[in-house]
């Protein structure tokens, strides 16, 4: 079961001057924690929705493999506004989603897994009777949240009479599920908050030299979601030059194109990936994430598990 997750961290209006998304937490930053976090329990792919300060906070995110979209109108819509759009673009991509607010960084993997292996339709975190975040949801339950229009936001489409009953609430002894960090004040007591040791795997494959990777593999997904080429190299930060360089070399090593492309004209351009890249994409992207699994199970098993400091 393919888990995704939608971080609304679009900057709608808080009352505070601070930008959350950029405060420092232990050796990070708020959002870096959050996607460590998730990628840490196995969550793939991850949507950051961004807004304030846009160009700043996905240069900041743009290496660690996740998407990106732009909410232009961050200045007045709200939070379940943002929501929705990662929710509209996540729904075929996966068979569950974490939502959150980026203002809670603070956490778990072992939350996020338990929440994982709760297997209703939907999933809650409680610390000592207080509901929490991240909520998880199935992505059939996705129309009926896209589709409310009552007051309370994300939390009034959770108390929907169809919807609440399905929400299994997960005990958990995680306080930082009820922690939000919205200024200075909040974040000052958490600045040395590390997060817990873990493994990272990365997959590289090598022909004459290495070509392949997670960098590459990023680029293809977005092309793939966006049907833009020139999408995926300004979510990631890069220019398009580089990004043709970097399909080219992988297409040498591999011997078959990557990308069908047609440009301008009256209807648009437009890159889709060709039949075998895609194979070979989804390939790679399953290898990688049974190696992943595996990792954290030898790490367990050399390690322990991880623990804050």
């Amino acid at each position: 079961m393919k888990t995704g997750a939608v971080i609304s961290a679009a900057g709608h209006k808080t009352g505070s001057s601070v930008f959350q998304p950029l405060l420092p937490v232990g050796k990070t930053t708020v959002i870096r924690r959050i996607i460590i976090t998730l990628k840490q329990a196995g969550v793939e792919p991850v949507i950051v929705i961004t807004g304030r300060e846009g160009d700043l906070l996905e240069k900041h995110i743009a290496r660690m493999g996740v998407i990106c979209l732009r909410n232009e109108a961050y200045e007045t819509t709200d939070m379940f506004y943002s929501v929705g759009m990662g929710l509209r673009y996540i729904e075929e991509l996966c068979s569950q989603v974490l939502i959150l607010p980026v203002k809670y960084p603070l956490f778990l993997a072992d939350t996020v897994e338990r929440l994982l292996k709760s297997g209703g339709k939907a999933a809650c975190p409680v610390y000592q009777g207080r509901r929490g975040h991240p909520v998880l949801i199935s992505s059939s339950l996705i129309p009926q949240i896209l589709g409310y229009e009552g007051p309370g936001g994300l939390r009034g489409a959770l108390r929907q009479d169809s919807v609440s009953p399905l929400v299994e609430e997960i005990p958990v002894e995680d306080q930082g599920i009820i922690m939000p960090i919205e200024g200075e004040e909040d974040w000052e007591g958490w600045r040395e908050s590390r997060i817990p040791l873990h493994s990272v795997c990365r997959l590289y494959i090598e022909g004459e030299e290495i070509f392949f990777g997670p960098g590459i593999a990023q680029f293809l997904s977005l092309v793939d979601h966006t049907g833009s080429m020139q999408t995926a190299c300004r979510q990631m930060h890069m220019s398009y030059s580089k990004g043709w360089k970097i399909v080219k070399d992988a297409q040498k090593q591999l011997g078959f194109p990557l990308l069908n492309t047609k440009s301008g004209g009256a209807e648009g351009g437009f890159s889709q990936l060709t039949p075998q890249c895609r194979e070979f994409l989804k390939n790679y992207l399953d290898m990688e994430a049974e190696l992943a699994a595996e990792s954290r199970k030898l790490f367990e098993k050399y390690f322990g598990r991880g623990t804050d400091s």
